[in-house]
Order: structure tokens, then sequence, then C-alpha cells
């Protein structure tokens, strides 16, 4: 895009997301000005974003001289100041998180990810993120982290980091291997207890970055449920590293706008009305009946029995607000896994209350039947069902799902299943394996729902006849509604 008189009618104001210096620009032949961000430099075209987000290439040579002067100056500081920590900061955190240009803001999450090798976790129209359970021979800013987060924004640009060390909700047994992981300064730490990991963990990250960043400064941070958290922070071109070292529960790192570090994790939230359009946007129908919402993101609880905390991950940003399962698993879950069900639904509704504006609360599911469930699923809000994941449940399921992929008598097929669910119904009765995941979905017409468990985009939706989900159903749930 090349800037014409046209663009620069009106001095705009600058968004003040991002690291990146400002400058005003002039056209050779003009008067009207235009304050921007300069983004990058390259053989005398200026790569710039205005104060509405829209990015634009614009040659030197069509600008005044005062404006390419400024261009030149301002360029080559911000690239002096990058270049004097980015390659000692990359060695440091041990990954190439930061690219030439310094700024992950204004990159593609696609990208950072990769330099990270971080597989994709789910991707819809308006969040990302990608997830690594990481190996023993994993090191992040000198400690061994459990798992590593990348957060995209609805632009498909990098939003947050999140990387998570020793939990209260991991096994201590996994808690590092091998003498090293827990020796600093020639002193061993005891291994045996949570607070020796976690202390080895928030000691060493702390000393890995002031060698490079110096000082930390301490402020608090708004945490997930009805919590602040104090954290150390260091600054550089515009990112925040924020450890965090909560007693008994965890230690963990963000990456986040240094903007936002600013606004002590207050978020800007969608408002209402933008929300009911995007949710009902995201409910589908098909000519067999099926209803089902679409978009959804998924986390994977991978090897953790986080089904809850990951669930209401999920749920919390289809609503649009942020969340992280590993730390919502630290609200409500005791040291080795297990998650408070009644207490993780009052740190939710508290968070989605007083951080989003929306409105969290516990339901009743005596039925299941699809004429009881549409109200929510119409209106693109999943429904989060407390149940038993039996063997032979999630086999009647994936035999199910696959089933109607080849369907072409439908009335036939809604016969037929409820026999069959008549029949699997008695055998599905039991107090094991509890579990809890998503109802997106329903069909009237063969009594079917569709259900979305947080194990990866494979069980991003399964369908299952209503007497079979009432046989394996405890009867309530949880929404997040608008």
């Amino acid at each position: 895009m090349i800037l014409r008189a046209s663009s620069v009618t009106l001095l705009l104001g600058i968004l003040s997301l991002s690291a990146e210096p400002l400058i005003t620009l002039q056209e050779a032949n003009g008067s009207d000005k235009l304050k921007v961000e300069l983004l990058y430099l390259e053989k005398d075209v200026a790569l710039l974003r205005r104060a509405d987000g829209q990015e634009f290439k614009t040659p030197l040579a069509y600008l005044a001289e005062d404006s390419r002067t400024e261009i030149r100056t301002t360029w080559a500081s911000h690239r002096a100041g990058i270049e004097k920590h980015l390659e000692p900061l990359n060695k440091a955190l041990g990954h190439p998180l930061f690219s030439k240009r310094g700024n992950i803001w204004n990159e593609p999450i696609d990208l950072v990810a990769k330099r990270l090798k971080l597989p994709l976790e789910s991707k819809t129209p308006f969040t990302s993120s990608f997830r690594l359970y990481t190996r023993d021979t994993y090191s992040f800013a000198g400690a061994k982290p459990k798992t590593i987060v990348a957060y995209g924004d609805h632009k498909g640009r990098t939003l947050s980091l999140s990387v998570i060390y020793s939990n209260k909700g991991d096994s201590l047994s996994n808690v590092g291997s091998g003498e090293d992981h827990f020796k600093t300064d020639g002193k061993e730490i005891d291994r045996s207890t949570l607070k020796g990991a976690m202390d080895y963990d928030a000691a060493s990250i702390a000393h890995t970055l002031t060698q490079i960043l110096g000082e930390p400064l301490e402020q608090r941070m708004l945490g997930q449920g009805n919590k602040s958290n104090k954290v150390q922070r260091w600054d550089w071109n515009g990112h925040s590293f924020l450890l965090a070292n909560v007693k008994n529960e965890y230690v963990g790192l963000n990456i986040v706008r240094a903007a936002f570090a600013d606004g002590g994790g207050r978020f800007s939230r969608v408002s209402d009305s933008e929300m009911k359009v995007r949710l009902k946007g995201s409910v589908t129908s098909k000519e067999n009946g099926d209803v089902y919402i679409k978009n959804i993101p998924m986390v994977d609880q991978g090897p953790k029995g986080y089904c809850a905390p990951a669930t209401f991950e999920r749920a919390m940003r289809h609503a649009g607000v942020p969340a992280d399962m590993y730390l919502l698993a630290t609200l409500a879950t005791v040291g080795g896994g297990g998650t408070n069900t009644a207490k993780l639904y009052d740190e939710v509704a508290f968070t989605t209350r007083s951080k989003g504006g929306r409105t969290a609360r516990e339901i009743s599911l005596k039925s299941l039947s699809p004429s009881k469930i549409k109200r929510y699923i119409d209106k693109g809000i999943p429904v989060l069902w407390q149940m038993r994941s039996l063997s032979r449940y999630n086999q009647i399921a994936n035999a199910r799902t696959r089933a109607r992929h080849s369907v072409k008598n439908w009335p036939a097929y809604s016969a037929q299943i409820a026999q069959a669910a008549e029949k699997n119904a008695p055998l599905l009765q039991t107090r094991a394996n509890h579990h809890i995941c998503m109802i997106i979905g329903y069909n009237e017409a063969t009594n079917e729902i569709a259900v979305s468990d947080s194990w990866g985009l494979r069980y991003a939706i399964r369908w299952i006849h209503m007497a079979e989900a009432e046989a394996v159903s405890n009867r309530s749930g949880f929404v997040i509604d608008i």
C-alpha cells in the first residue's frame, strides 16, 4: 500500500500495544501528517502501521526529507537496542523465541510456535493455541517446564505464552530427572518436596533472566479465580516476562505484552452484543437434523487428569474470557491430580463475571433430551456435562460417530440406534470414571447429542443416543451464558 494524500487527512492516535517506535510521516509534496508505528525498514522501504491496525509499505522516496531522516534515525536507534539483547536472550531461553525483528506481537502465532516446536492444538477464527507437554530433555529459561503453550488472537498474531514448571497437580515423581535438576551453587535441594522443586525452578528462571535483562521489578497481577499473585517482572522491547512462584501451588512464567502487564492482568472484553453475534454464528445446521457448535477451542489435557480445567478453559475462551488449564487446575486440584469440581465452578464463576462480564452457573441435567439442551446450543453456548466416561460408552460413541458418515436412510438409522440404546443403557450404569466434557449439539430426529472431550481434535465431536448418555450422566452441568 502506497501512502497517498487521502491516507493522511487526519492525525491519528496510535495503538500502544507494541514496542515499535512512533514516527510522523509527511509526503514529499504534502502538508498533512500521519503518526504511525515503524515496524520494519529494509532497502529504503518502510513497513508501517496506522492506529486502526492497517499495515502498509511505503518507499522512503515518497516521503518528505524530514520524514525520511526521522525513519532512518529512529530505526537505527531502535535496532541497536534490540540487537544488544536479542541473541543473548534467545540463548538464555534455550530457544529462538525472537526473530531478527525482535517483536513476537507483530508476528503470526504459527511462526512463533514453529520456532519453539510447539504442535498445533486448536485454531478457530477467534483464537488459537499451540501446546507441548515436555519431556525431561526440554528446558526453557534455565528450568524444565511441564508444559508450554502459545496463544494467538483473532487476527492470527501472537497473544501470549504460558510456561508452567513445578506445580501441585503433577506427580512429584515426575518433577525433573537426575541430580542436576536439583542442584544450584553446589547445594542440593530436597527433591522429595514440591517446595524444593518449586524453589529450584523459580531461582533458576530468575537467575537466567536477570543475567540478561537486569534486576526485576515486583508487582501484583490478577490470576485465575479470585486471586492476585505477586510476580517478578522483566521488560524487553514491549514484552514482559512475569515469573510467579505461588506457595504450594505452581511456578509459572508468562510472556505478555508490556501494556497488559501495566494493566495488572486486566484485558479488554468483547461486548455482549458482539459476543452474541459471534456465538450465534458458530452454530451450524445440517440437512439430516444435526445442530452443533463449531469453532470451540480444543484444549488437549494430555497426560494430565485435568478434564475439568481443560474443559473450562475451552468454554471460557469460547466465551471470550482468557483462561489457562494449568492455572485453573491449581485452584481446585489436590497434589497428584483430581479436581474439586464444586470449587472450580465457584472460581470460574468469579472469573467469568469479574473479568469477562459473563454469567456462569450450574444447571440441572436431569434430562438430556435434545429439546432440553437446545436452548443453549441454539445460542452457541456449550453445556459442560458431568458424567462417567466408561470404556463401553467410548466404544459406542466412537462406533456411532464413524457409522454416521455412511448413513443414507436417517429414519432407519434412528430406529436402529434407538433399539441399540435400549440394550446398552443398563450396561452403562456405574459410579466409576468420573469425567467432565461438553455437550455441543443435538439431533431431535435421531434423539442424539453431540459431545466433545478435551482429548485432542480427534474427540472434537462424537455422537451418542440420549438414552445412553443419560445412563452415564451425573445429572448436573455448567454453562457460561451471555
